[in-house]
């Protein structure tokens, strides 16, 4: 059996996994927990009309900050599927 040089570096983790160190800014904080508080607003304002209120507004910040804050994207579509669930 051979023995792999001390030179040999391991392989990178997949790129679907982030590196535990990674802390979201408080940028991508502050729009994540408005995704979620947006549910609660939208909710709120529209009463029970048919629960469109619900899940809007989480699928507005969904839609504009799904290419430049990751974070923030996944939260919104967390929201947005928790609200598709309840409605």
């Amino acid at each position: 059996m051979s023995v792999p040089p001390d030179d040999v570096v391991p392989p990178p983790p997949p790129h679907d996994e982030a590196p535990a160190s990674v802390v979201p800014s408080a940028e991508e904080r502050q729009w994540a927990m408005f995704a979620h508080l947006s549910a609660l607003l939208g909710g709120l304002l529209t009463g029970h009309w048919m629960g469109i209120g619900c899940f809007i507004a989480p699928l507005i910040i969904w839609l504009v900050k799904k290419d430049t804050l990751p974070f923030v994207a996944d939260q919104a579509k967390e929201a947005l599927n928790f609200n598709i669930t309840v409605a």
